[in-house]
């Protein structure tokens, strides 16, 4: 490290770095789109450097960390929110737009973001490959393992544009930046990671990914993963002996498997540039490099229109005042003529049409109410689909509009429509009828706004029901999940039987048939739709049972309950439950207890080859060590478990069923059971195994 103080570092300006109007565009269209969830864009960050720099900077700002350092780019999105991320994305769109740009500049941000990926995507791979235990933090920390480049270019940007464009070594480029700047991007790197307390190994992998080779072959893990896949993410890396020597060195990588892994990372972030429009060959300003400024901007336009639509509408004090905000901003923001709401009634699901007698009085009156069926009108079509219809698209109705569309023709007092879709965390409240004078196609960019403006407008819908307290379950969606419950216990029964007979004709067949692959794959089939039936009614119990704490006794036997008909059937196996009657409610997460009873009940199951007995039971009180403990014991009459197994039987990958499964399902069920204070032992032999688990006696009354 330079010998310089910090004063150096906080000179340098950390808060606008620049990323390719590409991503930005990318990042801003999935900001407002109704249907982008938190996993989409938290996706799309985690492919660019410079947001991941801002987003980690703000997490561990003192009015976020409260105290907790944050030291993931995972964590810090949670911490941080989906409104927020929006907010930094937005800033830091305008911010760029208004800095200029230029052929030079556009080149640099692309190889720096083409380097960044690939370290961040070889790091995680080689993390995995080499046991790595925070494969993620191996990719954050590949992402920002070059940031400091971006600092320095940001804060120097004249000096630097020429250091970048001039051939030279890393190392020599390293000993300029010394000259030129008295630090390097790599301590500066190393600096900001620092501050934004990622851990000293983390900090250790950036300052040193330019170091000899020597000093460090004995360095942490993670610093050796940083330093081989920064020297992987070169474009010549490959044809380098230095790069083979290096993974030979650190990891005793064959050269072959090196050059696969290089390979394969090289494909991947091709395929992820295509996505983007990023031509990452290209040594010049392409036109699609202009189209992307040009959208960028039309973005940031879009973003402000919307983010003062959004203030209006956020004050309305009523349905009939935000109905008349969301009429007023439609035809400010698109030109729409009497654009009218209809909301989804959750008693019937129809989509129904208000009136107001007046701005002042929130009685609603139901004019028209269109059932959600595809075949019935175009609007019904619209929201079933979730798509944006155009009424002049005459490959719906290619004759004549259904009557009730008519009548929205009139009430907007437009020759066309426009249908949008109202949508709030992926759920359908409702739909905007907007009146439209052209029968032109609407332009993506128009499309992406309305989404977005749909989106808002549902929102503030939502907001304004909700401070009605309006019933969280109406009398249909009681019904729906009656039905629910009643297609998971039909549907269960067939796909047993077909299971067994599977089986049945696979013995019958013989362990050489050519067929045996095909019922294997068959039988894959069957086993993932009965999961898919089970998590299902797995759901449904969830939201029945709304009363505070677990009934242990209750969850034992609505499993039982559930597995009779599907793995217990599927395993010639019977369940013999003995439970205490007199164990009361217990405080704890319902989902935590289901969970691990669901763990250990299918392990007791699939270690039963051939059926068999499994046993679950309950005590009320177990004392240990003078704490009253509730007992739950799953017991099978299987096999047992081997030796080697049972010595590390709660940690990771150790698993006895082979391919197919992870090996994780115990580890997961000891730190649930030890997050509620519990703890699991097991007693196995060539006669059974039976696990005990011991929860703290909290009754819920208590």
């Amino acid at each position: 490290m330079t010998n310089n103080s910090d004063a150096i570092f906080e000179e340098l300006k950390v808060n606008k770095l620049p990323s390719l109007p590409h991503i930005l565009v990318d990042m801003l269209v999935a900001c407002q789109s109704s249907t982008a969830n938190f996993q989409k864009i938290s996706d799309i960050i985690s492919r660019d450097a410079a947001i991941t720099a801002r987003v980690i900077s703000l997490a561990n700002s003192s009015f976020y960390s409260r105290g907790g350092k944050v030291n993931s780019l995972e964590r810090a999105l949670l911490v941080l929110g989906t409104e927020t991320i929006k907010t930094i994305v937005i800033t830091a769109s305008v911010q760029q737009f208004f800095s200029g740009f230029n052929n030079a500049h556009t080149q640099y941000l692309k190889h720096f973001w083409r380097r960044s990926l690939s370290c961040a995507l070889l790091a995680k791979s080689l993390a995995t490959l080499t046991s790595y235990r925070q494969p993620e933090q191996a990719y954050l920390t590949g992402l920002l393992h070059n940031i400091g480049e971006l600092v320095l270019e940001a804060n120097h940007p004249d000096e630097y544009s020429q250091l970048i464009q001039s051939e030279m070594t890393e190392n020599s480029r390293t000993a300029l930046e010394n000259k030129l700047f008295l630090t390097n991007h790599s301590d500066v790197g190393a600096w900001l990671i620092g501050q934004w307390s990622l851990g000293e190994f983390t900090s250790d992998a950036i300052r040193f990914h330019h170091a000899p080779l020597n000093a460090v072959l004995d360095a942490h893990h993670l610093v050796k993963l940083i330093f081989l896949s920064s020297h992987l993410s070169k474009d010549n890396a490959l044809e380098e002996a230095e790069s083979f020597e290096i993974a030979e060195s650190m990891f005793g990588l064959s050269a072959a498997l090196t050059k696969e892994i290089v390979v394969q990372i090289q494909h991947e972030v091709v395929k992820i540039a295509q996505s983007l429009s990023i031509d990452i060959d290209s040594d010049w300003e392409t036109e699609i490099d202009k189209k992307k400024q040009v959208e960028l901007a039309e973005q940031i336009r879009n973003v402000g229109l919307l983010q003062s639509t959004n203030n209006h509408l956020s004050q309305s004090s009523s349905l009939p005042h935000l109905f008349q905000g969301i009429q007023e901003a439609a035809e400010l923001l698109f030109g729409f003529k009497g654009t009218q709401v209809l909301l989804i009634d959750s008693a019937d699901g129809n989509l129904k049409y208000h009136r107001f007698s007046d701005l002042n009085d929130s009685t609603l009156e139901t004019e028209l109410s269109i059932p959600l069926e595809p075949s019935r009108s175009l609007i019904a079509s619209s929201t079933i689909n979730k798509t944006i219809v155009n009424s002049a698209n005459q490959s719906f109705f290619p004759n004549a509009l259904p009557v009730i569309d008519q009548h929205f023709v009139k009430l907007t007092n437009s020759p066309n429509f426009v249908s949008v879709p109202m949508i709030v965390n992926g759920n359908v409240i409702g739909v905007l009828v907007m009146g439209r004078a052209s029968k032109k196609d609407i332009e993506p960019n128009t499309l992406r706004l309305l989404d977005y403006f749909s989106s808002e407008a549902a929102n503030a819908c939502e907001q304004l029901k909700s401070v009605n307290q309006e019933p969280l379950l109406s009398p249909a969606e009681q019904e729906l999940h009656l039905k629910v419950n009643e297609v998971v216990h039909e549907a269960s029964n067939p796909l047993s039987i077909v299971r067994n007979y599977l089986e049945s004709l696979a013995l019958k067949l013989g362990s050489e048939h050519e067929a045996q692959p095909e019922i294997e794959i068959l039988k894959e089939e069957i086993d993932r739709t009965g999961q898919i039936i089970l998590r299902l009614r797995d759901l449904q119990t969830n939201e029945e049972d709304q009363e505070p704490g677990v009934d242990i006794n209750r969850e034992i036997a609505d499993l039982n309950k559930l597995f009779e008909g599907s793995l217990f059937l599927s395993h010639a196996v019977s369940c013999n439950v003995v439970l205490d009657q007199k164990l009361e409610r217990q405080q704890g997460n319902r989902n935590h207890i289901r969970q691990v009873l669901t763990n250990l009940i299918k392990n007791a199951t699939e270690a039963m080859t051939s059926g068999g007995e499994i046993r679950l039971s309950t005590s009320r009180k177990v004392n240990v060590n003078g704490r009253d403990y509730v007992e739950i014991v799953v017991a099978d009459k299987g096999p047992g478990i081997p030796d080697n197994v049972l010595d590390n039987l709660f940690h990771p990958v150790t698993t006895t069923k082979g391919q197919g499964h992870s090996g994780l399902g115990l580890s997961i069920t000891k730190n649930l059971v030890t997050e509620m204070g519990g703890s699991i032992s097991c007693r196995s032999s060539k006669s059974g195994t039976e696990m005990q688990v011991l929860i703290p006696v909290r009754n819920i009354d208590s």
